[in-house]
């Protein structure tokens, strides 16, 4: 009886790890599989078959197991198909050997990071082998896999006529539609970034970007670029975006204004984790399995510190990110406790953080966004008040300058006006001691007592010139040369009427300021009274007199056609005298005697 019994077990058991293909069979999965551990790493495919196997469900996890998983699979076809898919839903297994039965001998079929794309026998990121098997056929494989990461696993099988349909490749675009959403918030939070130059819109951008690179290994969609081969190395994006969400949590929670302590540490525990990030890269193990560790401690860490904040100070941004953050552990937590093998695989606990983390990036991308409507709406009504201080503050200060614009327009033409008067009074002045001067030069009858008093009556005319000029004039700080100098010529003709004397003007229309004008002056009196009082009264006086402006030069140069005389014979006259101190007087001034068929004076000065 007993054997009975036992033999009813054992054909129970073998028809229960029996997987059957149904005839309207498009997809099978969640059915039994048989599993084995190679602790030794040492069984071959010879040697796998005297072991005993397990029954496992085909959605496992197993752990973190580094050794050999060995899977037996029993298939009885009762379809019309006979080309089916044997699907592993995982891309990060290092090996994925299957070993088919062909003519008595076992036959490898190798898949797994080792192999690259391009090699394997379908042209799928994730292991995926093609079985054929015959209508009523049972047929036997074997499998050898492992992993640097977990031992978590699916294995599907399909028909291949549905598994080359977009139903076979769901998961897939899935992960594309995730990758796109995420993609444009991190553009979206990078835009913001460039408008408002706040780290926490950097921060979130980075951790958004690098969290996408991570789930792209997770899905293995990652092996379809440049990373192929590399994958291992790659994983230190995980390192990466753990640092980017402890950076934004600390902006996010203010923490800096909080706790400033745990700011600063929290800094040193994100440049830890970019630390890790380059230690992966060189030695994935142990540095993963660290990372992992560090990252559990980073979160809670995290959670409490938002804890105790909210509780001191309720912030809502606390609340918010409380919130948020409660779901993504929640459902990041399904598939840690899953990918250690501390509670059972399925949907809801392998794809569960997709969901999680999409709910965060989402919630937290709408608070930031909010944040940055807020702030430009702080930006516009701020810039209005501006504006509106600025108008009131523009009226209030256009009628202050029109006052005191009004004040000094009105200073300035009782300026003006008293200036008028001063040069009025100064020029009737000169007037009158030029009239006491020519009444007393009649008296005497001496005719160089009358050259005397007619030297000083033309100096003080080039003097009171300016005066007369000025008050005639509507402005008092610039003389229009060529009419002044005019003026002089036309009073020095009138005062040697009876001479034979041709002045020939050649005169530049420039403006001079009045200090440089009165020297100028003086110094043209003295040269024309001197080339006329010296010239041969039989012949006609003959004088040329020119004013240039060459760059910012001044040029004066005066020749008559009279016999000449050394200048240092000359030199205790008056006429030299102040001929050389008027000549002072201008800037930057030169002047020089040359004899030339008579003479010819050449002074060169700079006007202001």
């Amino acid at each position: 009886m007993l054997r009975i019994i036992l033999l009813l077990l054992f054909c129970l058991n073998s028809i229960f790890a029996t997987i059957i293909l149904p005839v309207d069979i498009k997809k099978k999965n969640n059915f039994i599989i048989e599993s084995f551990y190679d602790e030794t790493n040492n069984l071959t495919i010879d040697t796998i078959k005297n072991q005993k196997f397990e029954q496992s469900p085909s959605q496992f996890s197993f752990g973190h197991k580094r050794a050999n998983l060995w899977f037996k699979l029993q298939i009885h076809n009762q379809s019309l198909e006979n080309k089916f898919i044997l699907y592993f839903t995982e891309p990060y297994y290092n090996e994925v050997v299957l070993y088919k039965k062909i003519n008595d001998k076992y036959i490898e079929d190798k898949n797994g990071l080792i192999v690259k794309l391009e090699n394997r026998s379908i042209l799928n990121h994730k292991p995926t082998f093609e079985l054929h098997i015959k209508e009523n056929e049972i047929k036997t494989y074997y499998i050898k896999a492992n992993s640097k990461l977990t031992s978590s696993n699916e294995f599907e099988i399909y028909t291949k006529k549905h598994f080359n349909t977009i139903y076979g490749q769901y998961q897939d675009f899935l992960y594309m539609f995730y990758f796109g959403t995420i993609f444009f918030i991190t553009l979206i939070n990078l835009f913001l970034y460039i408008r408002l130059k706040e780290k926490i819109y950097l921060y979130y951008s980075a951790y958004t970007f690098f969290y996408l690179l991570w789930v792209s290994a997770y899905s293995g969609l990652i092996l379809h670029t440049i990373v192929d081969g590399y994958f291992h190395e790659f994983i230190m994006v995980t390192s990466l975006f753990i640092m980017f969400l402890i950076l934004f949590s600390a902006e996010f929670l203010n923490i800096k204004t909080y706790l400033p302590k745990m700011y600063k540490f929290l800094n040193f525990l994100a440049l830890i984790f970019a630390a890790l990030s380059i230690l992966i890269v060189y030695s994935f193990q142990p540095w993963f399995e660290v990372m992992n560790n560090l990252a559990s401690l980073a979160f809670l860490l995290l959670f409490s510190t938002a804890i105790y904040i909210y509780r001191k100070e309720n912030d809502k941004n606390v609340k918010y990110y409380l919130f948020a953050m409660t779901i993504y552990m929640i459902t990041i937590s399904l598939m840690s406790a899953m990918v250690n093998g501390w509670i059972q695989s399925n949907d809801i606990n392998r794809y569960s953080f997709l969901f999680g983390s999409f709910f965060e990036i989402i919630f937290f991308a709408l608070i930031l966004t909010n944040r940055f409507y807020i702030a430009q709406n702080e930006k516009l009504k701020i810039q209005k008040e501006l504006i509106l201080f600025k108008t009131n503050n523009e009226i209030f200060l256009e009628n202050q300058i029109k006052e005191r614009t009004d004040d000094i327009n009105s200073l300035v033409e009782e300026k003006e006006l008293l200036l008028k008067e001063l040069y009025h009074r100064v020029k009737n002045n000169f007037h009158m001691v030029i009239g006491l001067l020519s009444i007393e030069s009649n008296i005497f009858e001496n005719k160089d007592f009358k050259n005397s008093f007619s030297k000083i009556i033309t100096r003080i005319k080039a003097m009171s010139l300016i005066n007369e000029y000025l008050y005639e004039s509507d402005t008092l700080s610039k003389i229009d040369c060529a009419d002044y100098i005019e003026k002089i010529i036309d009073e020095i003709t009138i005062a040697y009427e009876k001479e034979n004397i041709l002045i020939n003007k050649n005169i530049d229309v420039l403006n001079i300021d009045i200090d440089s004008a009165v020297s100028l002056g003086m110094i043209v009196n003295e040269i024309l009274t001197n080339s006329i009082k010296h010239f041969d009264k039989k012949n006609i006086c003959i004088i040329d007199l020119k004013i240039k402006k060459e760059n910012n030069q001044i040029i004066l140069t005066i020749k008559d056609n009279g016999e000449g005389f050394i200048e240092d014979s000359k030199q205790k006259g008056l006429g030299l005298k102040l001929i050389k101190q008027f000549s002072n007087k201008l800037a930057k001034s030169n002047y020089k005697f040359l004899q030339d068929k008579g003479t010819k004076f050449i002074l060169s000065f700079t006007s202001t």
